[in-house]
């Protein structure tokens, strides 16, 4: 665990209570320094500025990062933001409707650009699309700019349906006004969370800015400002490097790992116990706030549990479920033989294979047209209540 460290200890994260719970999942909390990932604030925020060292770009770091660099490149966080340009999902559905009441949205190609467009009949609204968030496994979503100000749209790509329907979390009644139509106005705030959460700061630069930036979560996104990093580690090619110059979130607290860095874009226990009624069963897709619930994260120190010790952050999740068997396995003892020293729990009396599949069940929020895997790991029971 970094000590001292920009992060709560794992002993005390539930007692932080947050200020701040913005649109996207990302907490936008400016950071002291972006080289070695100290602070003096206790939230953790992808692409935190830098005083002294420059943004490099991902292709930098793969020059000695090889293998994890192409796995990254090929995986949806890398692939967070799309230009619309370069919007494989208008490029398959050039023709994309939607009603509700009398307005009718339709997103059109337009050369280049492909063109939001609100109608009643009456009165009506245009605006090119300026980004795309979301590879599109589950869904896409699109922010415009209108009168200065970044607007998400009310309507949302579904890949299930292959259409349009209202954006998660948005309001579902027919609108009264054009300008209520559009979708939310996004504040400052909230427009920084959106894109800290999806894009990194350009190479060359020092923080995050609106108007120049890289689409998608790359390196530096959670690894900060590489400049120094690089510096360092070609001045010292024969010998080992005390101090690397760059963040590595290997080196935190597991309940920190999963809670403030991860939870930094993907929802937190504190950012979740902040929004009404939990978020209700939409929660689902807050894996840090769903898994700290679990019987299995009584002992936040145990690195077994932490979002890395599932999944690798450089590639996407398997979807194999015979995969995290042996993630399962490490703390729960199997039927036949010894149980190892490190096995803490009993093991499961159904089945030691495929334990996912019971134990952290597939949910689909009302008209998400996804099912979520739910990361409260638990004995689900037939007719039981949806944990909040």
């Amino acid at each position: 665990m970094l000590k001292p460290s920009p992060f709560t200890t794992g002993t005390t994260i539930k007692a932080v209570v947050l200020l701040s719970v913005l649109l996207c999942g990302g907490i936008w909390l400016i950071q002291s320094d972006g080289v070695s990932g100290q602070s003096q604030l206790s939230q953790w925020s992808p692409n935190r500025p830098a005083t002294t060292a420059n943004y490099i770009g991902s292709q930098a770091c793969a020059e000695c990062h090889q293998s994890k660099s192409k796995a990254h490149a090929a995986s949806a966080m890398a692939q967070a933001l799309f230009a619309p340009a370069d919007n494989h999902i208008f490029r398959a559905n050039p023709q994309l409707a939607f009603r509700n009441g009398p307005w009718l949205y339709a997103i059109k190609p337009e050369g280049n650009r492909s063109i939001y467009t609100i109608s009643d009949g009456k009165s009506s609204f245009s605006e090119p699309i300026l980004w795309c968030f979301g590879l599109g496994h589950s869904g896409q979503t699109y922010v415009i700019r209108h009168e200065g100000a970044y607007y998400e749209t009310r309507v949302s790509f579904f890949s299930a349906t292959k259409a349009l329907d209202f954006t998660p979390g948005a309001p579902r009644n027919v609108p009264t006004t054009l300008s209520e139509a559009i979708g939310q106005r996004l504040s400052k705030p909230d427009t920084m969370a959106c894109f800290n959460c999806h894009a990194t700061v350009a190479p060359g630069t020092q923080r995050f800015d609106l108007e120049k930036f890289t689409p998608g979560i790359g390196c530096e996104s959670c690894h900060g400002p590489g400049e120094k990093h690089i510096t360092t580690m070609k001045a010292n090619k024969d010998g080992e490097v005390a101090d690397k110059a760059v963040f590595n979130p290997r080196s935190m607290h597991p309940d920190d790992l999963s809670q403030q860095f991860c939870g930094a874009c993907h929802r937190s226990w504190e950012t979740v116990m902040q929004m009404p009624d939990r978020a209700g069963i939409s929660n689902v897709r807050f894996q840090p706030y769903r898994i700290s619930n679990s019987r299995c994260y009584k002992d936040p120190d145990d690195r077994r549990i932490s979002c890395t010790a599932c999944h690798d952050a450089h590639e996407d999740p398997k979807h194999d479920a015979v995969f995290y068997d042996a993630k399962c396995t490490a703390c729960h003892q199997t039927k036949n033989g010894a149980a190892a020293k490190t096995q803490t729990a009993p093991p499961c009396p159904t089945s030691q294979t495929q334990c996912v599949t019971c134990h952290m069940p597939k949910i689909e929020p009302p008209g998400v047209h996804f099912k979520f895997t739910d990361h409260w790991i638990r004995t689900v029971k037939t007719g039981e209540n949806y944990p909040k």
